[in-house]
Order: C-alpha cells, then structure tokens, then sequence
C-alpha cells in the first residue's frame, strides 16, 4: 500500500533524495551508528530567503503517551516509511531507542533540534490504512494508549525477530579432501546459501571444536547477520494446536457439504450471501439459533462464499479450548487455516501472521486477538458464542473483541456475523434498533436432534448426600449410566469447601492479601482463588484469643466428585476445571476421552458448558444453579440464564430423549423459570424492561473507574476527589452524564490493596469519552494511587 502523500515529499526532497531501487535493500534498514547529529542533516538546511520544507512522521511510540511524537525522517526512509511502518525511535534517555508505529507522514518547516527516526522495519510486516484506523479507534474508544493497541496488532515476537543479532556461517575455499566425518556433516549443514551457526551445528550434531577447526583451515568464514525470518510451510500454524488436521499428511481439502441445510439455514445463509454482494456491504447479522441448530454450518457455508470470491475470513471463538474443536472441523472443508490465540510459542505466532498478511492463509481461526489479525483481503468476520465474556479483556487495552470487530467490519466495509443462542443484551437491543443490525433465527435443531426437556428439581435436604445431591439427580444418573448414555454435571465452584468457619467464634478463614474467604482444597490446603495466594489448612481459629476448631462449610466440585464416587462406584468420573486441567494440552485429551466413552461422567464448572458435542449425552445436571443471582452486579442474571442454557444445550445433541435437570439453592426465580422454557425472547424482554428502568447498559453506556493502593484512605479520598471534578466538567460536555460516588468495590482489597471505583453513565454517542479527555488534558482525572484503570464498558463491577 503506497502512501498518499509519497508524491509530494518525492518532489519536495527531489534534489537531496535518492530513492533505493533495490527491494532487498529495503527489506530492513537498521543503522547501526549512532542517532544523525545535526550536521548529518545539512541537506535539509534551507537556503537563504527559502522556505524549505522538512518529511516528517507523526509515531505512536512505545511510552504511556496518549498523542503521537513528530520525527523528522530522514533522506534514505522517505520511502520506506509511511502510515503503518513500524520504526525506532530516539527515545528521552539518549542513545536508546524504542519501538514505534508509524501515523502520518507529512511535511513541516525545517528544525534543527528535532530527533530523527532511526530505523525502520520491513514493509511486510507493517499494517495497512484499515488496522492503523482501527487502532487509532481503539485508542481512543477504550481510552488507552495507542501503543497498547498497536503492539497486540504486531507482537513483540514479530518485532524482535527482525533485529535480532544472529551468527551466521557460509562456506569458503576449495574442496579439501581430508575431512572427519564431523566435518563433512558440517559443510553439508552449512551448504552453499550459509546458515545460522546454532542450527548448523545442531543439524550436524557437532560442536564448536569443529567449527574452530574449519574457520581455522579458512573453509568456513563466521559473520553476524540481522535475523530475517524465513517463510515457512503453509500447514505450520495448524500444527501448533494439537489435534488440528494437518492438510499436508490428511490429505486435500474436501469442500463437499456434509448434509443438506435446514429451511432455516438456507433462509440465513441466504442474507448472509446478499450481505455479502451488497454495494455497501457492511451489515451486522445475529444469528440467533436454539443450541444444536446449526450455526456453525452456517458459518462454514458463508465462509466458502467468500473464499471463492477470493477475500479472507476471521472467526473469533471464546475459548482456546474451543479453538480446537472447529479447526478440526475446518480444515476438512478448507485448506489454508491459520490459528492464532496466547498458548502459540512466539515463533508459531509470527510464523502465523507472517502467512496471514502474505495472504496465504484464507480462514483465521482465534480467540480475542485474532480480531486484529492482518488480513489485507478480509472479507467477512464471524464471531461464534458472541456474549461470552471472555471476548472481553481484562487487562489494558480493555477492549471487546465483538466490538472491535464490528468497527473493522464497518472501516472494511464487509459483513459481521455474531452468533448465539444467548446473545448479549447489547447485541439482543441492536438487533431491534439499530439499522445496521438484521437478525437472523435458527428455531430447531437440525433433524436427527432435539431439545431436551429441562426441569427443576428440589434442593437436596441436608441429610441427603451431604446435601448436595438430591434424590431425583442422583436416581437419573444411576438411569443414564445404565443404559450406556454419558452425564454432564456443573458445579461452578472450584475446591472442596467454600469456607474455613470457626465452630466457636463463627469467623472464618480469611486471605492476608485479599480478605477473601480461602477456599479449601484437597487434601489440606486451602487457597485464595482472587490472588492465587495458597498455604496448608489450620486446624485452629487463625484468631488466637479464640482457638476454635475450623469446620468445611458448603461443598464444591471435589465434594461432588467424592460423593459420586460412594453413591456410583460403577461410574468413570472425569473432572474437568481449572485445577485437574494444568498443562496445555489436557483439557482437548480429557474431551477427546469422554468422547470415546472413556467416562461416563463429566463433571466440571462452566468450563463443560460451552460448545461441547457429545452424541451420548443424555443427561445435564446443574448443582446449586442460582447461587450466582446473589452477586451484587446487574448482569447476574444474564450470565445465569445464558450458563443454564448453554449447559442444558449439551444435551440431546444426536436421536433419542434427553434430560437436563436444574438443581438451585433456594426458591425458583424468574430467570429459572425462563430457563426450564428454553425462552430466551420471553427473558431478554423482561431484562431489557428491568435495565431500562434503571438507566443501565444497553440504554446507556458505562465507564468504570478503579483506584487501588496499600495506604488505609488513600484510594478512597483519591477516587472521591477524582469524583467531584468528574462531576464539574460533566455539564459542559452533556448534561445526562451521570458520575457515582467512590464506593468501595465489591471485592474492596485485592493483591494487599484497597479498591475503590466511580462508575459514569451516560447516553450512547460517546460522551463519557469525551469527559474523560477533557479531565486528561486538564490534568484534573487522575487519582494520586498506586494503579488507575479506565474500564469502557465494563462486563462485571465487582
């Protein structure tokens, strides 16, 4: 992609600028001598009288700076650099230099003082018009940093393996004919185009005593070198997620559909395709189906579409886990797969996007940040489970990756897909509102299945299996496994005992960093599951004047499992949470288990409940399935709703009858009710109603401002005052934005700090942004405390 405004800083620098003619000169330009002096810049020094004008390049630069820094560019980067060349840079501290994006390349009056970009990377790695507005958007959406923004676009990996040092060999001399064996391996490994020393002598298996010994005879001379990376083979990012088909060893590709679509499938690929060939293409489409219906059918079928129109697809997924699930899938019916989420090695990572902007990969399958992945032919984005939270990131950028691609779809100007049986409210009210939004149902499943029946039983009493099972569950499972079917139980508390309580006092056992209730874990250990803080159980009150005995009080996942083991020894039990799935690879090797009925049983938390597909699951059961209404947060009963359904969706997923069974800790609420109905509509309706009497998200947007630190009073006085001129400049922007007190957050001490947050409201045009600048630039936002956060539109406020 040229720059628009190469030609007229060609012409301005006609007399002192000679352009390189050769790419391979061009590929990488490092300068290895120090930042040009003044002197080094006489040529643009303009004569007597004249007005000369100076190439200049606007860097988002790797500091917490929120404006771009203006560097003069010099004669040999005129035009190697332009908008989305990554560069180094000057830094304040002389003689270091750090990373930086290129903005804006223009033209300004000549000044002596004014630093110099210092280097410049390959172009292939530089991203295009559409990511650098991206990025800039979510710059300033999110509030952050644009640097933030454009390191996740191009990973640290990609940035180091360019200017990395390497040694590097290439054979010299005649042929000598008396060689040992070591040697000659040697040579061979070198071979004529040379060779990075380290993966010569590993390839030869030798070591540097026969190295020494032929740069000594002059047949090998030794140099160092820019690491390059080299282009690599088109199935490698496949292989980086186990399990995934290799195209290469499985055979071709087979494009032929694996069963007839439903009428409704027809109906929405059908809009989907009309989207696609539109003028103005850009569109939303949510595609609303029941679990089992079919999407990824779907999905599948638009993505072909556009493969054949020559264009590239995303599809953004929300676990890691589910990654591999759909890469088997896809590389059945598509060749050319690249995958991209945060287990990759950095060298798979850079292989990848190095395949994806080269355009040789046609699908990228990711999780969050495959929704900046730089595909310069894009052509579509499907976002599967779009209200999951995980999409959204919890660390800086805050960004949602639902979001940031529906703007890339709009910068882009091609459709969006977003899919779910649950869909976020956001996406719900949208879909009935917005112009930009068409929904799209999927009512049944496709034939073959049906949905199951669902049913609340009562709570188990407290002589019943410890009160945790009731008489109903465990009856069905004792069914379902004897008649060869397989059983999904959730619990969504991880450990064995919730809490550490004093028999005497009634305290219980609290985290020293956090004042979080510590969990116990078999067989004596218990943890903070807020800080990751861990330590051996007392037997003792940790209050010392009391000295009470400690009791286990409530039960969690462990406590399911030893029961299930006493009351059906004849189940194989396979449990699956964050404690039993430690390593990489364990949770795909514990699906792949259940799915050859290596289990019968598969007990987990809400890890089992999302986009799993076992045809012998006849049974869902869900342990204490309200607990989570008493969370203090207005999205509490969304997050329930959706587990029930995704979880209860598990089942009945080939022929015959299912069941999925609702066990809650008290009274059945209103979102259980909607829940047994399968009603997603009837719900949404009910909440929207709910959140729009209160003003909350989607009839308003949200910033949620944090401010921790270790001083007793520090955070709370910082947040209250930061409050206070949030309210003050408030009018001046719009006078429906609504600034809360500092309160002391749900979880108020985390990681040995106190946590206080201001939440703002207000309309949905970006105002809050807006407020939030203004305080910036004044310098009246930010807090005196040891870690500020600027959360856009929070997923949870605890």
């Amino acid at each position: 992609m040229e720059s628009k405004r190469a030609g007229p800083i060609q012409s301005a620098l006609a007399s002192g600028c000679e352009a390189a003619d050769n790419p391979a000169a061009i590929a990488l330009h490092v300068r290895n001598a120090p930042i040009p002096t003044p002197n080094e810049q006489l040529w643009l020094i303009p004569a007597a009288g004249q007005t000369r004008m100076q190439p200049v390049a606007e860097v988002a630069v790797r500091l917490r700076t929120y404006r771009p820094v203006t560097f003069g560019l010099p004669a040999e980067a005129v035009d190697c650099v332009r908008p989305g060349s990554l560069v180094r840079v000057p830094a304040r501290t002389r003689g270091r230099l750090i990373d930086g994006l290129c903005l804006r390349v223009s033209q300004e009056p000549w000044r002596q003082t004014r630093p110099q970009v210092a280097t410049w990377f390959e172009p292939e790695i530089a991203l295009d018009e559409s990511l650098v507005e991206l990025g800039l958007w979510l710059s300033g959406y999110y509030l952050c940093p644009p640097w933030l923004v454009f390191a996740l676009m191009v990973p640290a990996a990609m940035r180091r393996g360019r200017l990395r040092r390497i040694e590097w060999l290439e054979r010299s001399g005649g042929e000598v004919p008396r060689l040992s064996a070591g040697q000659r391996r040697l040579l061979d490994a070198v071979g004529p185009a040379g060779a990075a020393l380290r993966d010569a002598l590993r390839r030869a298996e030798v070591g540097r005593g026969t190295l020494a010994r032929l740069l000594k005879r002059g047949l090998l001379t030794r140099s160092d070198r820019d690491d390059v990376a080299r282009p690599l083979p088109a199935e490698s990012s496949a292989d980086a997620l186990p399990g995934a088909v290799n195209p290469a060893e499985g055979g071709r590709a087979t494009p032929e559909d694996e069963y007839t679509l439903t009428a409704a499938q027809e109906a929405a690929l059908a809009q989907i395709a009309g989207a696609l060939a539109s003028v103005d293409p850009f569109r939303v489409l949510l595609l609303f189906g029941v679990p089992g219906s079919g999407k990824t059918e779907v999905y599948v079928r638009a993505i072909r579409r556009v493969i054949a129109a020559g264009r590239q697809a995303i599809l953004l997924v929300p676990e890691i886990a589910l990654v591999t699930q759909i890469v088997d899938r896809l590389v059945r019916r598509f060749a050319r797969v690249a995958v991209l989420h945060s287990q990759l090695t950095p060298k798979t990572r850079r292989e990848a996007l190095r395949r994806i902007a080269a355009g040789t990969v046609d699908v990228v399958i990711g999780t969050r940040t495959a929704a900046l992945a730089p595909c310069r032919r894009l052509g579509l984005i499907v976002v599967d489970e779009e209200q999951e939270s995980s999409f959204k990131s919890l660390a800086s950028p805050f960004y949602h990756a639902r979001d940031v691609a529906i703007k890339r779809g709009q910068i882009e100007r091609i459709p969006v897909v977003l899919g779910s049986a649950t869909p976020s409210l956001e996406s719900w009210h949208n879909a009935h509102t917005s112009p930009h939004f068409t929904l799209l149902n999927l009512n049944e499943r496709v034939p073959g299945a049906s949905l199951p029946r669902v049913r609340i039983v009562a709570p188990a009493s407290g002589e019943e299996h410890d009160g945790l099972l009731s008489a109903e569950l465990r009856d069905e499972l004792a069914r379902t496994i004897g008649g060869g079917g397989q059983a999904i139980l959730l619990h969504n508390r991880r450990g064995y005992a919730p809490w550490l309580r004093c028999t005497a006092c009634g305290a219980l056992c609290r985290c020293p960093r956090c004042n979080a209730a510590m969990v116990f874990h078999q067989p004596k250990e218990m943890r903070c599951h807020r800080c990751g803080q861990r330590g051996e159980a007392p037997g003792r009150c940790p209050d010392k004047s009391c000295g009470g005995r400690l009791e286990r009080a409530g039960q969690a996942i462990q406590k399911l499992e030893e029961t299930l083991r006493v009351l059906l020894p004849q189940a194989r039990l396979l449990r699956l949470d964050r404690d039993t799935m430690r390593r990489r690879h364990d949770y795909q090797a514990a699906l792949r288990s259940f799915e050859a009925h290596e289990a019968d049983i598969l007990l987990g938390t809400q890890m089992v409940a999302k986009g799993l597909d076992f045809p012998l699951v006849r049974l869902v059961g869900v342990i204490d399935a309200d607990a989570a209404l008493s969370l203090p947060d207005f999205r509490a009963a969304e997050r329930v709703f959706q587990l029930l359904m995704q979880v209860a969706g598990r089942a009945g997923r080939r022929e015959g009858e299912s069941l999925a069974l609702i066990q809650p800790v008290g009274e059945v609420s209103d979102v259980l009710t909607f829940a047994v109905r399968m009603d997603y509509t009837s719900f949404a309706a009910a909440e929207r109603a709910a959140r729009q009497r209160y003003g909350l998200p989607p009839f308003s947007r949200m910033i949620r401002l944090i401010g921790a630190d270790e001083r007793p009073g520090r955070a709370r006085d910082e947040m209250a005052a930061a409050a206070e001129r949030l309210r003050k400049l408030a009018p001046a922007i719009h006078p429906e934005i609504h600034v809360d007190d500092a309160t002391a957050c749900v979880i108020p001490r985390l990681r040995e700090m106190l946590r206080y947050d201001v939440v703002l409201r207000g309309p949905r045009d970006g105002v809050l942004q807006k407020l939030i600048e203004r305080a910036r630039d004044e310098k009246q936002l930010w807090p005196n405390v040891k870690r500020f956060t600027v959360d856009v539109d929070p997923i949870e406020l605890l």
